[in-house]
């Protein structure tokens, strides 16, 4: 039985929803630099800028009492000095909108918006200047919205930095002659200490932090003892993260890597001691799949869009993507007994190329994912997993982090493609009722 305040909704990003590249003062970002140009780009998303009241009530239709956005630091800042405070009202009437629908905001603070000019003068969070910029601008927005805004992300997926490949969701690019994992580590470290300055602030406020890491379950290969240590490194990858912002401090497994590697950040006077302020209220996750690990080789990365190695005994998604529902009570156990913090999925969903046939979509694929998924989440909460939230990525859909449309999630489908913005007009699809359902019945009836 999950609790009777158990949230239900859903989550998207400014970038791949908004669109209005060029309207409010808005500036180019470093998520545009990601643009390969073989999809689309994220000028016009889905056009939630304008049309974001349509979309809530759709989701106050569906029963959602939670939805968590991200406030684009591009749109807020016009220079690395002054604010826009176009950008400001935009949120103000944003976030009105939600709460008028008795629709609970959960913000995430950065979810790679960065403006690009932070990027150029100063290699992004790479530099300890953009952290100050950063730090002071959620201050700002923290200042604004602490008396409507209740619980906070800081970074999405904060562990990303560690997995190969580039860094400009962070606005950041390894320098030349530079060890790789040396700058990652940097980039970790640098985040981390905006994450327990900010946290710390947002607490004097009065809010709550969801500390949060994307999650990919690592399964051993075989049952060779090097590729369960190969499985336990992968895992470390996101722990790193989430020891901080559980205990305040490194764990000792990667501090002892980074010295014996030679790849120690710069670390000054104080830093660790931030670090203590860096303990949040609970632990949110993205969860969508599984990898498995052999000794020596990736098992993750990201270049271009997550790679993982192919599980034998399951299915993948079309975009190669396992299907691995019971990796989810996995994960939520070993956070649960690790950590004894309470726990939110804050991104779950399936993306597939859904199809209108006579009108309609039938995506019962997706309502299939999600349906063993929640019960999975479900015997996790029964086996004494505190799980409080179940929020669905991209319930509308949206512009997919390559900037493609073919790569839908949502329980709403929107009407343009690629390079065709056709009139984005909405269309439930066949999970919209299913999962309507789901939240009447608090998870009760799948």
């Amino acid at each position: 039985m999950l609790k009777k305040d158990f949230l239900w909704g859903g989550a998207v990003t400014a970038h791949q929803s908004e669109g209005a590249y060029s309207e409010g003062g808005k500036v180019p970002a470093v998520c545009d630099l990601t643009v390969t140009g073989e999809f689309s780009d994220f000028k016009d998303g889905i056009d939630a800028y304008h049309r974001y009241e349509e979309d809530f009530n759709m989701f106050q239709e569906m029963g959602f009492n939670a939805y968590r956005f991200s406030f684009d630091w591009s749109r807020l800042m016009d220079s690395e000095t002054t604010y826009n405070e176009a950008g400001f009202v935009f949120y103000d009437h944003f976030i009105d909108a939600l709460i008028k629908r008795g629709i609970k905001p959960i913000a995430t603070l950065y979810h790679f918006e960065m403006p690009v000019f932070l990027h150029q003068k100063y290699n992004g969070f790479y530099s300890r200047k953009v952290v100050d910029i950063f730090v002071e601008l959620c201050k700002k927005i923290v200042d604004r919205y602490h008396e409507k805004v209740f619980q906070w992300i800081i970074f999405n997926e904060q562990n990303g930095i560690l997995q190969k490949g580039p860094k400009m969701f962070f606005g950041a690019v390894c320098p030349e002659n530079m060890n790789p994992q040396t700058f990652d580590n940097q980039l970790m470290h640098n985040t981390l200490i905006a994450h327990s300055l900010i946290n710390e602030y947002i607490h004097q406020k009065g809010g709550k932090v969801m500390g949060m890491a994307t999650v990919v379950q690592s399964y051993p290969e075989t049952c060779h003892p090097l590729d369960t240590l190969e499985s336990m490194k992968a895992q470390s990858e996101a722990y790193v993260f989430l020891d901080v912002f559980a205990r305040g401090h490194y764990n000792s497994y990667y501090y002892a890597n980074m010295q014996n590697e030679g790849t120690m950040p710069e670390i000054l006077d104080g830093d660790l001691e931030i670090l203590k302020k860096g303990i949040t209220d609970s632990l949110s996750i993205s969860y969508y799949m599984s990898t498995i690990s052999h000794y020596g080789e990736e098992s993750l990365t990201n270049i271009n869009d997550v790679v993982i190695k192919k599980n034998p005994y399951l299915e993948m998604s079309e975009f190669g993507w396992t299907i691995d529902p019971i990796g989810l009570r996995i994960t939520l156990r070993q956070l649960y007994d690790r950590y004894e913090m309470p726990i939110y999925i804050v991104e779950n969903g399936f993306g597939y190329d859904d199809q209108i046939i006579d009108g309609k979509i039938e995506d019962d694929y997706r309502i299939d994912y999600m349906k063993k998924h929640i019960e999975q989440m479900k015997l996790a909460v029964k086996e004494g997993v505190d799980c409080r939230g179940y929020l669905a990525w991209g319930p509308v859909d949206i512009l997919s982090s390559r900037a493609q449309m073919k790569k839908r999630y949502g329980m709403i489908y929107v009407n343009r493609d690629n390079h065709d913005l056709k009139d984005m007009k909405r269309i439930k699809k066949k999970s919209f009722d299913w999962f309507k359902q789901v939240i009447e019945s608090n998870g009760e009836i799948l």
